[in-house]
């Protein structure tokens, strides 16, 4: 099986190679991967270094980060086998996507020796290929995991039993309000139940022609919800209502499909009940206008900066808060999904074994070497992503920024109960499948209706398990 779905990877990954090389024109240490190859076993008998490519995500600010990082341990002469490592840093090739990049340069020996911006997803893919390396077991892996915390965290990185992936960053996604409209309805704290959430819809369609009059026309605003084509869209409208609803029991599971429908049917009729108040109308910057026209959207952290720089302030005596993900009761767990994403060490030919131990000497360096002491605050200053630690809220090293902004300081308290997606080869499939024939059909027919004229979900969600099924092709 494994050797079966090796080639169906690198099949389909040769068939991108033309249009992707094209794109990325780049390969191991920045050379273009036709003449890579063939120089560089002669390049590495010669050298008196090891050269170990790192591939950093699609973004400026990514590549500056790790360079950083790159040129502080290459300046600690770290050496292997009596030569010094040099970690040269290099933005992996965005187009297509950052995934066909990275199984382009696997078929075309091009790979790096590690890179960062895989998903849980995506990371069992390159597993079933066995294009990276098994971490499990690994003493500077388990080391790196005391250290930050996480051993917690790692149950839900587990591939087959297996760690693949050295988690890095994480957004957990919640619920974000708009303060001035819940001061407007009498709510002095964000809905934590159910029956909060149902309590402040309530209101609002009490008050509604009241709240017109400072400019809020509708609850939610959520217009991906009509938009199946990012099928990432999913897991923060679905998914992660649905983790809290179902406390934690995942849509897939292997090549299952785990779903409690029960709970999946508690997330479609909370969106049911919102009738013609779930807006649905495209805002560019919402959080940033001037008058912000709902009560609440999804919570997405990356949201933060672009709402700092608009000058909007953060908490309930100001302009937006986050809340926790919506519970069935009091003391249910906040479960949200974990929008995340870590470094994996690439198992291939074209890297040789002093270039694999160089990749885990510069990850000893960044996280439990001399470079621990500043990366999580360089990170979170430089990337305004909260790093995977599972001290957060009590790492003294990280107050400063903390204190510095109040909302990640509240959404710290999320990141403990979120839980990475599904590592099923084909979750694209599923979530689209799932937007394509139950979300957009379900929002089509709710925004149609008042508020509380709650449609009969039943069918949406028998056609959305089935969808998933099918897309999967699960058990």
């Amino acid at each position: 099986m494994r050797k079966k779905r090796l080639n169906k990877v690198i099949v389909g990954a040769l068939s991108t190679v033309m249009i992707v090389t094209a794109f990325a024109g780049c390969g191991s240490s920045g050379k273009n991967s036709g003449q890579t190859q063939g120089n560089k076993s002669d390049e590495s008998k010669e050298s008196s270094k090891v050269v170990v490519d790192f591939w950093s995500a699609p973004e400026q600010y990514s590549l500056d980060f790790w360079t950083k990082y790159a040129e502080k341990f290459n300046d600690s002469n770290t050496k292997i086998n009596g030569k010094n490592i040099e970690v040269k840093v290099q933005m992996m090739p965005a187009q297509p996507s950052s995934e066909a990049g990275i199984q382009n340069a696997i078929a075309t020996g091009t790979v790096p020796a590690l890179s960062e911006n895989i998903n849980r997803s995506f990371a069992n893919t390159l597993a079933e290929s066995q294009a990276v390396y098994d971490l499990s077991g690994e003493d500077w892996f388990d080391d790196v995991v005391d250290e930050r915390q996480i051993e917690e965290t790692m149950k839900g990185w587990a591939i087959q039993g297996s760690q693949f992936v050295l988690p890095l960053y994480v957004n957990p996604i919640t619920w974000c309000y708009n303060s001035k409209a819940l001061k407007e309805l009498g709510v002095n704290d964000v809905p934590q139940t159910k029956a909060d959430l149902d309590a402040l819809l309530g209101t609002f369609k009490e008050k509604q022609e009241e709240l017109k009059n400072v400019g809020v026309t509708h609850f939610m605003y959520r217009p991906e919800l009509l938009n199946s084509a990012n099928y990432w869209e999913r897991w923060f409208d679905v998914e992660s209502p649905y983790d809290a609803m179902s406390k934690g029991t995942p849509l897939v599971d292997g090549n299952k499909l785990t779903a409690d429908k029960e709970a999946l049917q508690k997330v479609f009729e909370m969106y049911g009940a919102m009738g013609s108040s779930l807006l649905t109308g495209t805002i560019d910057g919402l959080w940033q206008q001037d008058t912000v026209q709902v009560v609440m959207g999804c919570g997405l952290p990356w949201d933060i900066t672009a709402n700092n720089a608009a000058g909007k302030k953060y908490g309930l005596d100001g302009d937006y808060v986050f809340g926790p993900s919506i519970v069935e009761n009091d003391g249910d767990t906040h479960y949200n999904y974990a929008d995340s994403k870590g470094i994996v060490l690439y198992k291939n030919k074209s890297i040789t074994e002093d270039e694999h131990k160089g990749a885990i000497e510069f990850l000893k360096y960044v996280f439990i070497g001399e470079g621990k002491d500043s990366f999580d605050l360089d990170w979170m200053e430089t990337t305004a992503m909260l790093p995977v630690r599972g001290d957060l809220e009590s790492n003294d090293k990280l107050e400063s920024f903390f204190d510095k902004n109040p909302a990640f300081k509240d959404i710290r308290a999320y990141v403990a109960d979120a839980i990475p997606g599904s590592a099923h080869e084909k979750s694209a499939d599923i979530m689209t499948a799932l937007g394509e024939k139950a979300i957009i059909p379900l929002i089509q027919d709710v925004t149609k209706r008042e508020i509380g004229e709650n449609p009969d979900v039943s069918q949406y969600v028998d056609t959305a398990l089935e969808a998933m099924k099918t897309a999967g092709g699960l058990d």
